[in-house]
């Protein structure tokens, strides 16, 4: 008979105390992990539900379901993620920004910060972009502010998506200027067309609406409402170029009339720059800059810079009085009024000196002038010393 070794009673509990020890710690973890999971997907529930938003045209009631999901985000990030004092230098704004106009939002919020400090932190995607929060950012850099409290999120899409998913936020939340609105669609339509100049973007869309109109042709007022498969069979009856029809595609797509943009967004492009920088940074009205825009130097028959010295007074004129689009048009039309009067004195007088040059070289002493000419001649003196002594 085999003789039993006898069990090592210590070393038994041991390994089992161990065992037990390892179970409760995979437990823990396990729970841990389930709460992580959890927290990450609460966090991505809140971006998907706010990029819905986003992604189509919103009333009153969903902008203020988007603006209170965002908070709830915010709310989530900082219960489960915490707070951290951000350095403001190490922010980096999101280029695809539509908005670059934020003159009045920034200085209501830098008043804001210095009353009562920062209320809610902006939220930032891992790598310092600011995912929201514009406008406090803004301030901050203004107030010479060293931090900024911030919550992180993930960062979730491409460059080219965040652009477009920017622009409809900003569209149905706040509205964008012409010019910003301009540069946006732009820059979306470059994006989905890599090889597409810029400056092809509003030329196409002038170029397919000038062609439908001569052959009585139209894209039919509603057309960027309908459902995008209709869009589509309208398109293909238009026989326009695969670029035309992809620009044309994607414009009625983002819900924007291209009629419209060519009437009245598109020509902000071709502002000056010294109307653009006052539309973003002294709240001038694009409309208003339109106008402004047609005093140039080759108009008036001007300096550059005197054109942009009678511009800058035209821009503090509509600001300080707050000219209607009616009333700068008036002041425009006044300025090349008596920029025109002055003008045309010169112009005179050098007509006038070049007959007198004429005159003077002319010598009749070795002439041969017929009873015929001498007469004509003389007829055509005594009508010009007529018209003098008038």
């Amino acid at each position: 008979m085999v003789k039993r070794n006898r069990m090592d009673v210590d070393a038994f509990f041991s390994e089992v105390d161990q065992t037990q020890e390892v179970y409760n710690l995979r437990e823990r973890i396990k729970t841990l992990e389930e709460k992580l999971d959890q927290t990450i997907n609460r966090e991505q529930e809140l971006v998907s539900e706010i990029d819905q938003l986003r992604l189509r045209p919103i009333n009153e009631y969903e902008s203020q379901q988007l603006q209170d999901q965002i908070e709830t985000l915010r709310e989530h990030l900082k219960e489960n993620k915490g707070t951290i004092q951000y350095p403001v230098n190490k922010i980096t704004p999101n280029l695809n920004q539509p908005r670059k106009t934020f003159t009045e939002e920034v200085e209501a919020m830098a008043l804001s910060l210095q009353r009562e400090g920062q209320l809610d932190p902006v939220i930032l995607f891992e790598d310092g972009m600011l995912f929201d929060g514009e406008c406090r950012y803004r301030a901050a850099q203004i107030l010479g502010w060293g931090n900024l409290e911030a919550v992180f999120t993930s960062k979730l899409e491409d460059a080219k998506t965040l652009r477009r998913r920017a622009y409809l936020t900003s569209l149905h939340r706040r509205g964008l200027n012409a010019l910003d609105k301009a540069e946006t669609l732009v820059a979306i339509a470059c994006d989905e067309i890599p090889e597409l100049p810029p400056e092809e973007v509003p030329r196409i869309i002038n170029r397919v609406l000038t062609r439908l109109k001569r052959r009585k042709q139209s894209l039919g007022q509603k057309l960027h409402l309908q459902l995008q498969e209709q869009q589509q069979i309208a398109l293909a009856q238009l026989e326009l170029e695969i670029v035309e029809a992809q620009v044309i595609a994607l414009f009625l797509e983002l819900q924007e009339h291209p009629a419209s943009l060519n009437r009245n967004i598109f020509p902000s492009l071709n502002l000056s720059l010294d109307l653009k920088n006052a539309v973003r940074e002294q709240a001038l009205g694009c409309a208003q800059a339109l106008i402004l825009n047609r005093i140039s130097a080759k108009e008036l028959g001007i300096s550059e810079k005197s054109a942009l010295k009678l511009r800058g007074q035209g821009i503090q004129k509509v600001i300080t009085e707050n000219l209607s689009t009616t009333a700068t048009q008036q002041w425009v039309v006044q300025q090349k009024t008596r920029y025109f009067k002055t003008s045309i004195l010169p112009i005179q007088d050098k007509k006038i000196k070049r007959i007198l040059t004429i005159a003077h070289d002319i010598d009749l002493s070795n002439t041969n002038i017929s009873v015929e000419q001498r007469q004509e001649l003389k007829q055509v003196l005594e009508t010009l010393l007529q018209q003098l002594q008038e």
